[in-house]
């Protein structure tokens, strides 16, 4: 019961309904389905449906957020009301989904909704991209478009045009296409809304929910084992034969006609799970292209890359070689767009150096990167984010965050545990996912983002799920790995801090 009410709290948290629902508009709805959520938990706990464990990445992820929290009230006490509550959200968040969906329907439902999260968003994304340019309108202040847009029905081909005796006077126009829910695309690349509006942010969380897409289309369990004649069975002796064996050489008649054998249907049948899976994923890599996301590409083609890779070996690394370079041909930006971008990204990562020398390492608080930046902007790096607003602690803190998530899904699908069908299926599925996050943040300021802990929450569920199935299953980070993470951390400070050196 409790999964499903947390699963319904993620989709409130990432579809956000009352943003383009009238009706909803007003209403509580995350702060209802978090207290429904508690409510379950706690009634699950005591008829002991679940078990709730403490998972290595729990205690690092609080311990982050709190540090955040604390600089923020440190250099910023201003702002602690609004960065506090958007943290304790956020926390509040990753400690459902790590105890409500910590068991095998938990996982499972978790998997259902964000994959059907991404594919609403998919959807509505490349919907947008088909329809007409708009002039729309947007907030005084919202030069970037990062807000929402009101359509005002004016047809238009350029932001020009829709300065042409506007409705508004003085009004910031632009000409965009507007698409389902409330939607519109910025620059002409599809996005969603709310905390995806970001079309790099969207590609990202679409990206990482292709492992799960795969996961809920593989086969549950394997064949039944089976034992010899006469011997005891998983529930007792074998029943006693119906009949003597036949003779030596003899031929049983076939239960099926000569051309329609088992392998043959097998294999129609794998065929048919494999259609919507591949829909999806045509899908997703359609509108990470329209997005015009190099990070986005960049993790689509790593994601499939590994996958192929865990199913087929060398032969997914030659599928991989034939998917990437369309795909980078006609995704991403080019031209003085591009150049713009990577100018500004160097130098927001210049001025991420320079904030964490003048705080002496403690961080400008949560948040506040672009109200210190000349820019406007955040890091677009969320190591370097992490380390420039909450210092070097809160560097090696979200590090060891995503060390322990992704420790947990590997120890589980290479260890030696007797775990069940689920825990097998998600295992390698949230472990792909994660690597994937762990290559798009470098290009993303998500260090406090919604989506990511959900994601740290799942590999969370995965270990209570396990460990509740096998009480072998643990999973810890010593003190030697703490080292090597912070060191490793800090190694990257240092050659990114002379990348930039020589750049000039």
């Amino acid at each position: 019961m409790a999964a499903w009410v947390v699963c319904a709290l993620c989709a409130l948290v990432i579809i956000k309904p009352q943003e383009f629902i009238p009706a909803l508009s007003g209403i509580p709805l995350v702060h209802a389905a978090f207290g429904l959520t508690l409510l379950c938990v706690a009634l699950d706990v005591v008829w002991r449906r679940l078990r709730p464990t403490l998972a290595p990445q729990v205690v690092y992820a609080l311990a982050f957020l709190a540090w955040a929290a604390l600089t923020t009230a440190l250099k910023r006490p201003a702002a602690l009301e609004e960065r506090g509550l958007q943290l304790a959200t956020v926390a509040g968040v990753f400690l459902a989904v790590s105890i409500a969906a910590a068991s095998p329907r938990g996982l499972r439902a978790l998997a259902i909704t964000l994959v059907g999260c991404a594919v609403l968003t998919t959807v509505v994304a490349i919907v947008q991209a088909f329809r007409p340019y708009g002039c729309m309108l947007a907030a005084p202040d919202d030069w970037g478009g990062k807000g929402e847009l009101e359509p005002d029905g004016r047809p238009c081909e350029t932001n020009l045009d829709c300065r042409r005796d506007p409705p508004v006077p003085d009004g910031n126009y632009r000409c965009e296409r507007p698409g389902p829910l409330g939607t519109s695309t910025i620059d002409g690349r599809v996005r969603y809304r709310g905390s995806l509006a970001d079309p790099n942010e969207l590609s990202l969380m679409a990206g990482m929910s292709i492992p799960l897409v795969i996961a809920l289309a593989e086969r549950r369990g394997g064949p039944r084992p089976s034992h010899p004649p006469g011997g005891a069975g998983p529930r007792g002796p074998a029943p006693p034969s119906r009949g003597p064996a036949p003779p030596c050489g003899a031929r049983l008649a076939p239960a099926l006609p000569l051309l329609l054998t088992d392998r043959l249907l097998s294999r129609a049948a794998a065929a048919l799970r494999a259609l919507p899976v591949a829909a999806v994923l045509v899908a997703i890599g359609v509108m990470v292209v329209m997005s015009r996301s190099r990070a986005g590409i960049i993790v689509y083609l790593a994601v499939l890359g590994l996958t192929f890779i865990r199913w087929s070996g060398t032969l997914g690394v030659i599928a991989a070689c034939f998917i990437g370079p369309p795909m980078l041909l006609l995704g991403g930006r080019s031209g003085d767009e591009a150049s713009e971008s990577s100018e500004e990204r160097v130098e927001l990562l210049r001025e991420a150096f320079e904030m964490i020398r003048r705080t002496r390492g403690i961080g400008v608080g949560a948040g506040q990167f672009g109200d210190e930046s000349s820019l406007g902007l955040t890091a677009h790096n969320a190591y370097l984010l992490a380390a420039s607003e909450t210092g070097l602690l809160g560097m090696c803190l979200f590090a060891l965050v995503l060390y322990a998530s992704i420790k947990v899904p590997l120890s589980i699908w290479l260890g030696d545990v007797e775990v069940g069908p689920a825990a097998r299926r998600f295992a390698p599925a949230i472990f792909v996912s994660l690597c994937g996050a762990l290559i798009g943040i470098f290009f993303l300021s998500w260090a406090y983002k919604d989506v990511l802990y959900m994601s740290f929450g799942a590999s969370a569920a995965l270990y209570g799920a396990a460990r509740a199935e096998d009480g072998r299953v643990s999973v810890r980070v010593s003190a030697r790995e703490v080292a090597l993470v912070c060191g490793g951390m800090f190694a990257v400070l240092v050659l990114l801090n002379v990348l930039l050196r020589f750049l000039g």
